[in-house]
């Protein structure tokens, strides 16, 4: 069946036969994805592994996730993390009913995910319980979820990309240069100060295997990389 959404053609297939033409004799062609135009803002098509097409690029981003982000022995090996957190959530909230204040649940638990999640990415806190820091990383978060989810006419009219009737492109140029400039600070504090290779494998958490990956000279790893994946990585953790 063949769709025509604008100026976009559609093709759905729903015959087995098809199918199997489609993901296995075609699937180089195939498998990319379309890119929305909001995915275009602060050029994060160009690094994001979501986005890239099927390449040597590609594969190199990841292999990067399946050894260094999301193995059985890292998520083993964050078990005494996570019951940390959960203590010290449980603790904030013990605090405040003891007060007698008012706990917002879905903040509190947000702040616990983040600090679990930067934890195990960065070594330190990212947010706290008592700062306005983590409302803005979850506005930013819900921010880039919205663009991304709301439907865009100049996905449908390319020529209306030069435009941007809605204003996705431009919010989404927001978001994305903020969440940017967080991972940049971040960075910039890891690799200041470090002379050399070998010390930059003190923390052993995920930031110093994709610096380390990044300095090696045989890859094509590079920073705008490791920013497309953090923020992959803490969006997607975040949403779920």
């Amino acid at each position: 069946m063949t769709l025509k959404l604008g100026r976009i053609t559609t093709i759905v297939i729903s015959s087995p036969d098809i199918a199997k033409e489609a993901l296995q004799k075609n699937e180089q062609a195939l498998s990319s994805r379309p890119i929305l135009d909001a995915i275009r803002a602060n050029n994060h098509h160009k690094n994001s592994m979501v986005w890239l097409p099927a390449s040597t690029h590609w594969k190199f981003l990841r292999k990067v996730c399946a050894k260094q982000m999301f193995t059985p022995q890292k998520l083993n090996a964050s078990q005494a993390l996570r019951q940390e957190k959960v203590e010290e959530m449980l603790e904030y909230v013990q605090e405040n009913c003891n007060n007698g204040h008012v706990v917002d649940i879905g903040r509190t638990a947000f702040i616990t995910v983040l600090n679990l999640i930067s934890n195990t990415f960065f070594s330190f806190n990212i947010a706290n319980y008592n700062s306005n820091f983590s409302q803005e990383f979850s506005d930013l978060v819900v921010g880039v979820m919205e663009q991304v989810g709301k439907p865009n006419i100049a996905d449908y009219f390319p020529i209306l990309r030069l435009v941007d009737p809605q204003g996705v492109r431009r919010k989404m140029n927001i978001y994305s240069k903020r969440t940017a400039q967080i991972f940049e600070n971040i960075v910039n504090d890891r690799t200041q100060g470090r002379s050399s290779l070998v010390a930059s494998k003190a923390n052993h958490d995920v930031l110093d295997a994709l610096l380390i990956l990044a300095k090696e000279n045989h890859t094509e790893f590079s920073y705008n990389d490791i920013q497309a994946l953090l923020l992959r990585a803490l969006t997607l953790l975040q949403a779920r």
